[in-house]
Formats: C-alpha cells, sequence, structure tokens
C-alpha cells in the first residue's frame, strides 16, 4: 500500500506545482493561438520528463518518481488545454480559469488511475514459430523486467509466477532485470522463491540492473552480488552467463551476459554452439547485439529491457529508431523483444500492457 500511497502523493504534489505556476495568469487575457503554443509546449516538457525518467542519466534516479508524476499531469494538462483552446477557436468565446482547471485535473486523475491499473495487469502473450529442425511441439514461457518491489504488488507477481509455472513448457526463462537497485533483500529472495517448485527447468539471465550496481542512487545496496546469485541458484533456477542448457534433443537455449557488461561478456565468435542441429533460443536481455548474435546461429532471441516505451508516446519515437516491441526478423532468425511482465520504478504504464510470452516452436507445416 505504500508504493500506491507514495505514488498519489507525487501525482498530488506536481498536480499542485502546475496549479501554482499557472495561478498568476488566472485573469490575464491570452490568446487562442498563444494557449495552443502553450499546450504544445507542455507536450513536449511531458515527454522531456518521461524521456529523462526512463533514459536520463544515473544521478537524477532521485527525483525520477517525481518526474513520473510531472509527466503525468503537465501531459493531461496538455490534451486538455489543446482541447479547449481549439474549443474556444471553434466557438469564438473567451477561456475560463476555473472550467479548465477542473476538466484537467479531472482527465489527469482517469489518465494516473489508468496508467496504475495498467501496471497491475499482466498477461500471457501467445506466438508461434515454425521450424524444419523441430519434430514436435516445444513451448517457452519468458519474462523480463519484472523488478521486484518497485512498481507491482507482491500479488500480481506470485500470480504471474503461477500462470508461467502452469503454462506447460519445456523451460521458463527470466529475461533480466527480474530484480533492480529498489529490491529489498526479503524481495529478492521472496522473489526467487517463487520459482523453486516449477515443474519445468528455470534459467536466468542478467539484466543491468539486477546486480545493483547504481544502488547508491537508490537505498544503497541491499544484497551482493554473490547473495543474489546463491538465492538464484537454491531456488533451482540455473543461471546462464554466455553458457548453452540442453533442454531436449531438439532444443538448445544460450543466456548472453549483458551488454551492460562490457569486460564480462563474451565475444560471441567463442561460443559455438554444441549441439548444431538443434533449434537455438538466444535469451539476451538487451535487443542491442542480435545481429552479432546471428554468428552462434540462433533461431530465435529473446530480449526485453526496453518496456516498449513504458511511458506514451515513447514507444511510438523508440520504434523509429529500434526494435522495441514485438517480433523482428534479424538476418535468417526471429526476434521478440517483449514489453516486460512489469516497469520501472513507480507503479504507472500508459505504453503497452505488462506481459510475458508463451512461445510455441512447431515442426514446419
Amino acid at each position: 500500500m505504500n508504493m500506491y500511497l507514495s505514488w498519489a502523493l507525487l501525482c498530488l504534489a506536481a498536480e499542485a506545482a502546475l496549479i501554482a505556476v499557472k495561478l498568476p495568469f488566472r485573469k490575464k487575457t491570452i490568446k487562442n493561438s498563444v494557449r495552443i503554443i502553450i499546450s504544445v509546449s507542455e507536450f513536449l516538457i511531458a515527454v522531456v520528463c518521461a524521456v529523462l525518467v526512463l533514459a536520463g542519466p544515473i544521478i537524477l534516479r532521485p527525483v525520477q518518481p517525481f518526474l513520473f508524476a510531472l509527466y503525468a499531469v503537465l501531459f493531461s494538462d496538455s490534451v486538455v488545454s489543446l482541447a479547449y483552446s481549439v474549443f474556444c477557436v471553434a466557438t469564438k468565446t473567451g477561456a475560463r480559469f476555473l472550467p479548465a482547471r477542473i476538466v484537467s485535473a479531472a482527465f489527469a486523475l482517469v489518465f494516473i488511475i489508468c496508467g496504475t491499473v495498467n501496471m497491475q495487469i499482466v498477461k500471457p502473450v501467445c506466438r508461434t514459430f515454425y521450424s524444419p529442425k523441430i519434430s514436435s511441439e516445444h513451448k517457452i514461457v519468458f519474462a523480463a523486467d519484472i523488478h521486484a518491489g518497485s512498481a507491482q504488488s507482491y500479488e500480481t507477481l506470485k500470480k504471474t509466477a503461477q500462470a508461467m509455472k502452469s503454462a506447460g513448457a519445456d523451460c521458463i526463462i527470466l529475461g533480466g532485470d527480474i530484480v533492480d537497485d529498489y529490491t529489498t533483500l526479503k524481495q529478492m529472495q521472496d522473489t526467487f522463491a517463487l520459482f523453486s517448485d516449477s515443474e519445468a527447468p528455470v534459467y536466468y539471465i542478467y539484466g543491468n540492473h539486477d546486480r545493483q550496481k547504481h544502488a547508491d542512487y537508490a537505498k544503497g545496496r541491499q544484497f551482493t552480488e554473490q547473495e543474489l546469485a546463491d538465492t538464484i541458484t537454491r531456488n533451482g533456477i540455473t543461471i546462464l552467463r554466455d553458457e548453452y542448457a540442453q533442454v531436449g534433443p531438439e532444443l538448445t537455449v544460450l543466456g548472453r551476459e549483458d551488454v551492460s557488461e562490457k569486460e564480462g561478456r563474451a565475444d560471441i565468435a567463442s561460443l559455438p554452439n554444441p549441439a548444431p542441429g538443434t533449434y537455438l533460443v538466444v535469451a539476451d536481455h538487451q535487443p542491442a547485439k542480435a545481429d552479432d548474435n546471428l554468428a552462434c546461429g540462433m533461431d530465435l532471441q529473446l530480449s526485453g529491457h526496453t518496456h516498449a516505451g513504458q511511458l506514451f508516446p515513447l514507444g511510438l519515437f523508440y520504434r523509429i529508431a529500434a526494435r522495441v516491441n514485438g517480433v523482428y526478423t534479424v538476418g535468417d532468425a526471429d526476434m521478440i523483444v517483449s514489453p516486460g511482465a512489469c516497469g520501472w520504478r513507480v507503479p504507472f504504464r500508459t505504453e503497452s500492457c505488462c506481459c510475458y510470452e508463451v512461445i510455441s516452436i512447431m515442426p514446419m507445416k
């Protein structure tokens, strides 16, 4: 409950700050054309806040929650202000301060509630691929970016883990950023314990957040890298750091070290496939090096990291420059970039929904 209370208070503070900025102009006559320019400027500032939250420098992490809230209220206000200004132009009426503020606050409330609820809904996304290397159906469940403790309730995570285990998969792959800089020791232990009774083998790869490399900007380091590794393996989960796992006679998984570990990540040329006739799945937290992974003969890459942008309209912008959400073709291979089973930092998501991937690999028709 503290997570939601903190988020609500941040949103109220951001709304109060916006009102305080606009209050001195309540009795001034502002042309509708100027109001439209102000609305567009607000929208752009909201986008900047979103970028600073998800791609800004690490030093901003202490103020990121407030930037999330600023994004929410500025985005809402820009939409309402623009619509109201267009209405005033069309009807040739003057804008009134109080009605505009009430409608803006109401829209912000709806926007924030929808984004908060969206973060707590985790859906399976089913995908099917065909290969001549496969003689019978194989199923993989893949989940990345759980970020335990930051943005989702434990009950939501528990239900997600249970659904993943009940999918009847050949294996489950936890694709990095399962925990992060804000996850406590107990939250980390409870998260991996949820997979300890899985009938299918569970494999884990590191993301850029799991090892709490930047915990100094959070609440301080909550666990060591060794404590993290010990907890994972104690729950029967296999860590793959540039290592292969033979899932069956037809299916092989290669788990890659994250690209953020520049010296710890092996050159793909040094990782020849030990079972070259099998269907090779490469689990690599970030999608950036998919073209390099082709060198090992991969058939499918599974990645996360992007959160599909998490905050609208970042996903639209990211799609112009990168593989951010969905299925892509990389050389002769396929790649899934998952939006992730949760999100970053606060319980708020307006870009895509939270999901885990249920992947069926079928014989060629």
